[in-house]
């Protein structure tokens, strides 16, 4: 082959997880080459999470600009039906012992916080006391962060309330993107079979400021305040069937290391030459991303169905156009387009496909082969982390009888159980995770398709509204620098073909 620019060896490298190059390396006592595995790793995850974040902040501000403020409330509603209600509120009920969802929470601003990189970096400490858990964020990784870095200056593509409601926690100029932690965390588990609020959030004043998300040990024992509000009434609620307990849950240290970025720990651990350890941790990271991934995932698709359901797909194209100039263009397309091909393809497998397909993990995982000829390289992805796992799932489909069966009486078994048949701790531990991402690898039904074809869905009708996203890119860079054939069926690949 002419002018290859990359080893078949090093095409296959590229196309495994980071976790698993590391633990290759420590398995081969490659110490040296496993820590820089690992700070590479840490510098990966930040570009992808914050184009999620950015998306959905500029296209929930479109719609409040659009079809104004009081689509907001039915927006959320609508979003959350499909990207929380069962994956996350069905569950909630089932009432584990209360520090099991510490480990739950850490994991995910610890994905939110993407390893301590980025502008202004996400960063979070954990405190308990008698009643509570506190979860302090300084700041946010997410919501925080958008603020710091400018989003919601004129122009800049984010928008804050317009008046009070009890979605912004009554305040006037809150930030759009923040509006969806009063749904997720308060209004509707509160409206739920689960019947309060699942974690209330103190929110920040200002960008300068910190929020903080409280865990209560016992729902009961929540101050009224938080309901009040929210113009809410406080409900007694059954709680689990393990006694309360006086002594803390975890000690300063546990609660320190929850906090930190798991690359800081496991360079920590090869550096002290322990690498039984450095190797759990590999295991642990591996999975961290990947609940974080699929709600925004899940929320995306759904604020695009909702757009074109409300207004069409012409609507549904402007609000495409308005992300790419904002997002894609401007944090993605841009950035690499200086780039060699060689350096442009090893950030597409590092910081696009790799990150997106979570480390391989979730259910029908995301995964992708690279391939080099004379003039091209070639991504097949197998199924896309994203777009391509959510057609695997049929999250075109209704929601089916048999899949309402079947998750009602996983719920059903879960709570009853939780509830009537007490565990031992150390048992319910090892279950925890496995229950919830089970839950939580649900998936949203009905996301749209377009009915005709347009520039922006590879002129074809039948593409799914989330894979217009990609059709957007094609469209706007042109096909003679990057040609994208998307699935054909559910079970297709999607192939991306980057010119030399």
């Amino acid at each position: 082959m002419k002018n290859r620019l990359f080893t078949k060896q090093e095409l296959i490298e590229l196309a495994i997880p980071y976790p698993d190059r590391i633990k290759r390396r420590i398995r081969d006592r490659d110490i040296d080459g496993a820590i820089a595995l690992t700070e590479e790793m840490a510098g990966s995850q930040i570009l992808l999470h914050d184009f999620f974040a950015d998306s959905c902040t500029v296209l929930w501000s479109w719609i409040g600009d659009h079809f104004g403020e009081n689509a907001i409330d039915p927006m959320f509603r609508y979003i959350f039906a499909r990207s929380a209600q069962r994956q996350f509120f069905d569950a909630a009920a089932a009432q584990v012992m209360p520090h099991l969802s510490v480990y739950l929470l850490a994991r995910s601003w610890r994905a939110h916080s993407c390893f301590g990189k980025g502008d202004h970096p996400g960063k979070f400490s954990i405190t308990e006391d008698n009643d509570k858990f506190t979860f302090h964020l300084h700041p946010c990784g997410s919501g925080s962060r958008l603020w710091k870095k400018g989003w919601y200056a004129a122009g800049a593509g984010g928008k804050r309330s317009e008046a009070r409601h009890p979605w912004t926690y009554n305040r006037k100029e809150f930030p759009y993107y923040c509006i969806h932690c009063p749904f997720l965390n308060e209004i509707l588990p509160y409206e739920s079979t689960y019947g309060a609020l699942l974690w209330p959030v103190d929110p920040p004043v200002d960008d300068s400021d910190t929020c903080a998300w409280h865990v209560y040990k016992n729902p009961n024992n929540m101050p009224t305040h938080y309901y009040e509000r929210m113009g809410l009434t406080q409900k007694t609620i059954a709680t689990g069937p393990y006694p309360e307990r006086e002594k803390p849950f975890f000690t300063e240290n546990e609660l320190l290391e929850m906090a930190r970025p798991m690359t800081d720990r496991i360079i920590e651990k090869l550096t002290a030459g322990d690498a039984t350890t450095a190797l759990k941790l590999c295991r642990k990271v591996k999975g961290e991303f990947l609940v974080l991934h699929d709600l925004y995932v899940n929320m995306l698709a759904s604020t695009l169905t909702f757009i074109s359901e409300t207004d069409g797909e012409t609507a549904l194209g402007m609000a495409l156009s308005h992300q790419y100039d904002l997002c894609v263009n401007r944090q993605i397309v841009k950035p690499i387009s200086s780039m060699p091909i060689r350096e442009k393809a090893a950030f597409l497998a590092n910081h696009i496909f790799g990150t997106d397909n979570c480390n391989g993990t979730g259910y029908c995982p995301g995964k992708f082969q690279i391939k080099e000829t004379d003039t091209k390289i070639i991504f097949t992805l197998n199924p896309c982390g994203s777009g391509g796992r959510l057609l695997r799932a049929g999250a075109d489909k209704p929601l089916g009888n048999f899949r309402k069966w079947r998750e009602h009486i996983e719920t059903k078994s879960i709570t009853f159980l939780s509830h009537h048949l007490p565990l031992p701790e150390p048992l319910v531990r090892s279950v925890f995770p496995l229950m919830v991402t089970h839950f939580t690898q649900r998936k949203p039904y009905g996301l749209g398709k377009t009915a005709a074809p347009h520039a922006w869905s590879f002129n074809r009708s039948d593409i799914p509204y989330f894979c217009c996203q990609c059709g957007m890119l094609q469209k706007n860079i042109g096909i003679d620098l990057l040609r994208i054939a998307p699935p054909a069926h559910n079970q297709d690949s999607c192939v991306w073909e980057l010119k030399k």
